[in-house]
């Protein structure tokens, strides 16, 4: 079946009132898009290019698990991209950084699919993105909307140390062994959640069976990053 035109605005178009809370970490946005099952349909129906994938490395990818990615870049962002990511920005200009922020001009989507069932110790690699020390007025933020209909596990939030990054080769790890799990931002269709990333974080799944077959997790992610004013 042949492709058809679409308008990225109409497809990305947020919900008029956006249902915001803060509990002095974490902003939550539940009904973010206003047509979510389109957007939903339109990624199962994408194909999804494999994630960090290079036959030379002794990568777990394709073996375990499938780590994909898509990304989509806005050539001509419009003013109706612009006033939506405003929006956004606002609400982080209320709990963060108050001043101006930077972005990827990007739709970008993590697809994921678990070849293997592995118990709740093995989640994805732990890591920042910004310095642990980094105030979390002057941290990048991390926003993540989770786009699949199985609602399972969500986003988890660790402390301990910095741990190099192995995701290259596996983009799972036995997070228990070595950090303490301080809570688990709850994964729910259609919601976005923005936090710093001076947290070591990383995807969490409680039930990997979910997401064999035919079944995905989809997140959105973007990074807003503060222009330095100071």
């Amino acid at each position: 079946m042949a492709g058809k035109p679409f308008v990225l605005d109409e497809l990305f178009k947020m919900s008029p009132n956006l249902d915001v809370h803060f509990d002095g970490e974490v902003v939550t946005i539940d009904n973010f898009y206003e047509d979510p099952d389109t957007l939903y349909e339109w990624i199962r129906n994408r194909d999804y290019p494999m994630w960090k994938y290079n036959t030379e490395r002794n990568t777990r990818n394709g073996i375990d698990y499938h780590d994909c990615r898509i990304t989509d870049k806005i050539a001509h962002p419009t003013r109706v991209y612009f006033n939506e990511m405003d929006r956004v920005l606002n609400v982080c200009r209320e709990y963060f950084h108050t001043g101006v922020y930077d972005w990827q001009r990007i739709y970008e989507f993590n697809c994921f699919q678990t070849l293997s069932v592995f118990d709740k110790n093995i989640q994805h690699y732990p890591h920042t993105d910004s310095e642990l020390d980094t105030p979390d007025n002057e941290s990048t933020l991390n926003m993540i909307i989770y786009m699949d209909k199985e609602e399972d596990g969500g986003t988890a939030i660790y402390e301990g140390t910095w741990l190099s990054n192995d995701e290259h080769l596996n983009v799972l790890y036995p997070v228990l062994d070595r950090f303490e799990l301080r809570r688990v931002v709850p994964a729910k269709f259609n919601r976005c959640v923005i936090f710093p990333g001076n947290r070591i974080h990383g995807a969490w799944i409680d039930d990997y069976s979910k997401y064999s077959g035919d079944s995905w997790r989809y997140t959105q992610v973007n990074f807003l990053h503060p222009v330095r004013e100071w």
